[in-house]
């Protein structure tokens, strides 16, 4: 099954909607930049929980609102992680630090939706996206490392309320669960014959389609994972507004061992309108 085509046209609909922005007046380009803490536990690798913080995280979303809410939003974040500070071991008579475990996740998200009601000011939004997800571990044991990846490509529906809106604050609750996704994730051996098979081009992109294609259909049932968010922006100007956001995004996938993550971030936003 090839997926080119799935993840071209995905990576396309940010330019999509900013060429058709012109076309709105009520749109918004948000930048979210803050610390982030992260706790993982995948028991391909290790049967324990490694945790970690980045002191800085990154997103990048824009939107469109009129009767269809659209939006675009690119984040990134990378951690080091580990049981414990780095540690010594002796090799060949001399004395290495061990590196921390590292943690890199890239997602892309599109999605719409449309208000609930029939009133002016409606406090409701439910819609749907298309999540891509692409997250590469490095996991260090003293001479010996490891690579992983976790990586999805989902369907998703979401649920937005408006808790406070007036004239200068408006603060927001959200949360968003997968319905269907293509998971593609580290075998069970690590290192396979299948893995290094994917890994002989030495090519980043082949690569990345190879261990795609090795994935599956995932359902709630294998898949369980959920992003809840709060917002709350601040109006200084016609064009300018300041605010915060927190964000817990939580997976689980039972196949074929569990893998548990709860990734925690907090955001200073910026948003500027177009």
């Amino acid at each position: 099954m090839s997926l080119k085509p799935l993840i071209t046209a995905l990576l396309m609909l940010p330019l999509f909607m900013v060429v058709h922005a012109q076309e709105e007046k009520n749109n918004q380009l948000s930048l979210y930049i803050g610390p982030a803490s992260i706790a993982r536990q995948d028991l391909i690798f290790s049967p324990f929980i490694h945790q970690g913080l980045s002191p800085l995280v990154g997103g990048l979303k824009y939107e469109k609102n009129k009767k269809i809410h659209q939006y675009v939003r690119l984040d990134y974040s990378g951690f080091s992680a580990g049981l414990e500070t780095p540690y010594d071991y002796i090799y060949n008579g001399g004395v290495d630090t061990a590196y921390q475990h590292s943690f890199t996740f890239v997602a892309l998200r599109y999605g719409n939706g449309r208000y609930l009601g029939k009133s002016d000011h409606p406090r409701s939004m439910i819609g749907g996206a298309i999540n891509l997800d692409v997250q590469a571990m490095n996991y260090q044991y003293g001479r010996s490392s490891y690579f992983g990846y976790f990586s999805t490509i989902g369907l998703h529906a979401w649920y937005k309320y408006t808790i406070l809106d007036t004239e200068k604050s408006r603060l927001t609750g959200r949360i968003e669960i997968p319905l269907v996704s293509w998971l593609a994730r580290s075998p069970y051996l690590i290192n396979d014959d299948e893995f290094i098979e994917n890994t002989f081009s030495h090519n980043g992109f082949s690569t990345f389609f190879a261990f795609l294609g090795d994935g599956h259909i995932a359902t709630w049932g294998e898949l369980h994972r959920a992003d809840i968010e709060l917002e709350y922006q601040y109006k200084l100007s016609e064009k300018f507004s300041l605010g915060a956001a927190w964000r817990l995004a939580f997976i689980h996938a039972g196949k074929p061992v569990d893998l548990f993550s709860y990734q925690h971030s907090l955001n200073v936003m910026i948003g500027l309108k177009l």
